[in-house]
């Protein structure tokens, strides 16, 4: 090693410890901390139908983003997320004609799923790097997709066949209830400008109730899901 490399690390290390954030003394840990806070979560997931849903959808991949709030124990949390289930039915509506065939059938393979989720949540277990937070609260599910109609024809073969008539964009929407289990998993804590920063694992099981009338036959039950996510919480100090 040079002289020259010495005499620069020093001041490498004094940049690297001055760019890095602070960490917070374990003594004053508990005493610093204030009552308030706010954050957010980034993730994703998957989630199955249950009930007749699954007569009409399958299990799907999600992405997931929201925001937190935090009082003390209590936890106000907002989330939103995006995934398409496959359908399984393709004619969902039973729409047929006096012989039985199909007059329309699922243009698209897959529908787009919108949640939102607002939930209250109140922490119950706090365990080294461990908390646990259960929450319930309203869940607003959106599907859409499209749907072709179609008419029968017969060719000179003798042999049926359909043609695409009208290409139509369907959707449902349903409000009804959620709840969840918030498993986080303390993974760094720093000091920003006025607050303790904590980086987690957010592992969290969620249940979510869902009915679409408008199908025939109509189907409901239950989304059971699972996410995990990066999650950020920001904890107001005292001085």
């Amino acid at each position: 090693m040079t002289m020259k490399t010495t005499r620069l690390l020093p001041i490498l290390l004094a940049i690297v410890m001055t760019v890095l954030p602070a960490p917070l003394p374990a003594q004053t840990d508990a005493s610093m901390l204030g009552d308030w806070g706010y954050g957010f979560q980034l993730g994703m997931g998957a989630q199955w139908p249950t009930g007749s849903l699954a007569d009409d959808f399958k299990g799907n991949f999600l992405f997931t983003g929201g925001l937190t709030g935090q009082y003390r124990d209590l936890r106000l949390k907002a989330d939103v997320s995006y995934g398409q289930p496959s359908l399984k039915n393709p004619n969902p509506y039973n729409v047929t004609d006096d012989a039985g065939h199909a007059l329309q059938v699922n243009g698209t393979s897959s529908a787009t799923h919108i949640g939102l989720g607002v939930q209250l949540g109140y922490t119950v277990l706090r365990s080294g790097r461990l908390s646990i937070t259960p929450a319930v609260g309203g869940y607003m599910s959106h599907l859409s997709w499209e749907v072709n109609d179609i008419t029968w024809d017969v060719n000179e073969q003798g042999e049926e066949h359909f043609n695409i008539s009208k290409v139509n964009d369907v959707s449902h929407s349903h409000f009804s209830w959620m709840a969840s289990v918030d498993f986080d998993i303390a993974v760094h804590h720093s000091l920003t400008g006025g607050g303790r920063y904590t980086s987690s694992v957010r592992v969290t099981p969620f249940i979510a109730h869902a009915s679409y009338g408008k199908l025939s036959p109509a189907v409901s039950g239950n989304y059971i899901g699972l996410t995990v996510s990066y999650a950020g919480l920001i904890r107001m100090l005292n001085y």
